[in-house]
């Protein structure tokens, strides 16, 4: 198939690379300044792949067609967007006017007002949701250095806005299988996308305060208030009308926190998953201020008291 990578940060280029490999045609939207550097030299990748028995290191120059504007007589079948959720509300417009037949298949973190932007630019008819959680990993300027993770539990959710099992969804689905990036199709995928997010920003705050995944795993007293933000955030979700019950995932958050807190020590101290936490958390502080803020005024907007999270918020970015 012939897909467009919108944005060349560590997901989308690690996604579009894993595509590549397995025989797809990829293309990377980047901005105009990158792109020649881009086309010439293409873009090193040094990714920590988790996915066998045990960890291999792969070094990779990925050299993908470019481009630095879409318009809309393009060819492509599938547009994945990965750029940064505090970029998403820029990208709209652009996308209403630029998308032509491709299919758009969001993969970012999202919010309920993140949900309405979308439904103001796009035709439902022509988009759809997923998540990248089987990667993450940071940067520098010369390098992407990616980690694609091996846990059980680590997939690619995908899923119609309306719940159907949809020939768009079915076909994407099996390019990422081809590619063994495990994707799995919801009928909810509203609710798992809205409420992982509050899950993702509970998280990420306990890490940002611990200053890292591996200091996170290991500390009692952050993973204890990081699950009471993250009960918070599912609070909210639940006010808004995303059932966090109905995402089997979500379950822990809700056991004593006996039980909760030596489970989650040992998720969380898994390498691929520290690389991935950290790097997200170094790379995109904002989006993870954001984050936290989004459920913050949702929550006093709605009547759920979030003292947690503002806590935490407060302990992190004052």
């Amino acid at each position: 198939m012939k897909i467009l990578i919108y944005g060349a940060g560590i997901v989308g280029t690690t996604y579009g690379w894993q595509l590549s490999k397995a025989g797809h045609e990829i293309t990377v939207l980047v901005r105009p300044e990158k792109k020649q550097s881009i086309k010439e030299e293409g873009i090193p990748i040094h990714c920590a792949d988790f996915r066998g028995e045990q960890k291999e290191i792969e070094e990779v120059v990925f050299k993908p067609d470019v481009i630095d504007s879409l318009s809309a007589d393009n060819d492509f079948e599938y547009i994945i967007v990965t750029a940064n959720n505090l970029h998403l509300k820029e990208i709209l417009p652009i996308l209403s006017k630029s998308v032509g037949n491709a299919h758009i298949l969001f993969f970012q973190n999202m919010w309920v007002d993140d949900l309405d932007s979308i439904n103001k630019y796009i035709p439902e008819k022509q988009y759809f949701f997923g998540f990248p959680f089987m990667v993450g990993g940071g940067r520098d300027v010369g390098c992407i250095y990616s980690a694609i993770s091996g846990l059980k539990q680590s997939h690619t959710p995908l899923g119609e806005p309306n719940g159907e099992i949809s020939e768009r969804v079915q076909k994407i689905a099996k390019a990422f299988e081809e590619a063994n990036l495990k994707p799995i199709i919801y009928n909810e995928i509203k609710i798992w996308l809205i409420t992982h997010y509050a899950v993702a920003a509970g998280l990420s705050a306990g890490i940002m305060k611990a200053k890292g995944g591996r200091n996170f795993a290991n500390n009692p007293a952050i993973l204890k208030e990081a699950i009471k933000a993250i009960r918070e955030g599912l609070e909210v979700c639940q006010k808004l009308g995303y059932n966090p019950k109905a995402e089997k995932a979500n379950r822990l958050y809700s056991l004593p926190f006996f039980i909760a807190i030596p489970i989650a020590k040992k998720v969380y101290n898994n390498e691929a998953l520290c690389l991935m936490f950290d790097g997200h958390t170094q790379h995109s502080p904002d989006e993870m201020k954001k984050m936290l803020e989004d459920i913050i005024e949702d929550g006093e907007k709605y009547g759920v008291k979030v003292p947690i999270l503002k806590q935490i918020k407060k302990d992190i970015f004052n």
